[in-house]
């Protein structure tokens, strides 16, 4: 397991939605957005979508049990990370801390590979993450703001967060999965940012309404 090191700049960690991949102009979207929210060096995170959707589907028709279901659906964000990577030239896969800290000295923006970082850091937190379908990909990125760890985290949607609702309405809305209020309480800055409408508006996401 990598350890948290100093650092000299401020880290963030931007969950980019899964749905968000069917977007040809993506790249162009999500540069704007970094460099609307400013000059800390971003973390992304790649959600599971419709690859995790399928494995949903799996796990109804064959039973897999919410263990190995997390474990496939953590494996499934692979596909999508590698998709972004290649939309995104600038870009590196990485699986640890050190890893990223070379992609960020190199100029490039690393793209962390989740199954790897959490198989390697979960055993040596106290930091929560249920092996059950109450935690997406929003709360695995939240895990990993926590431990990183990250100065703020960036949730980059599809679709817009309404005004003046707290993370837990959001949560029994659908707009998050209904762990990630616990997880977000334990890390940095919440943002959110609905790149299909407004790619360089941020709405800063509060613990009550």
């Amino acid at each position: 397991m990598s350890q948290p090191t100093a650092r000299a700049e401020p880290v963030s960690v931007w969950k980019v939605g899964g749905s968000l991949l069917t977007l040809p102009d993506l790249r162009q979207r999500l540069q704007r957005a970094m460099k609307a929210v400013g000059p800390a060096r971003p973390l992304i995170v790649v959600g599971g979508g419709p690859t995790a959707d399928l494995v949903r589907h799996w796990d109804r028709i064959h039973g897999l049990g919410e263990e190995r279901a997390h474990w496939l659906a953590l494996e499934s964000l692979g596909l999508n990370e590698h998709l972004l990577a290649e939309m995104m030239p600038e870009t590196c896969l990485v699986e640890t801390r050190s890893d990223a800290e070379r992609v960020w000295v190199a100029g490039l923006r690393p793209i962390l590979h989740a199954v790897a970082f959490v198989r390697a850091e979960e055993p040596h937190t106290s930091i929560p993450l249920p092996h059950c379908w109450d935690v997406t990909s929003d709360s695995v990125a939240a895990w990993i703001a926590a431990l990183w760890p990250a100065d703020e985290l960036v949730l980059v949607k599809s679709t817009a967060w309404p005004d003046g609702i707290s993370v837990q309405e959001g949560a029994d809305r659908g707009l998050v999965d209904p762990w990630f209020p616990r997880i977000a309480s334990k890390g940095p800055l919440l943002r959110w940012i609905n790149l299909r409408d407004n790619p360089t508006h941020t709405v800063a996401l509060t613990a009550s309404g």
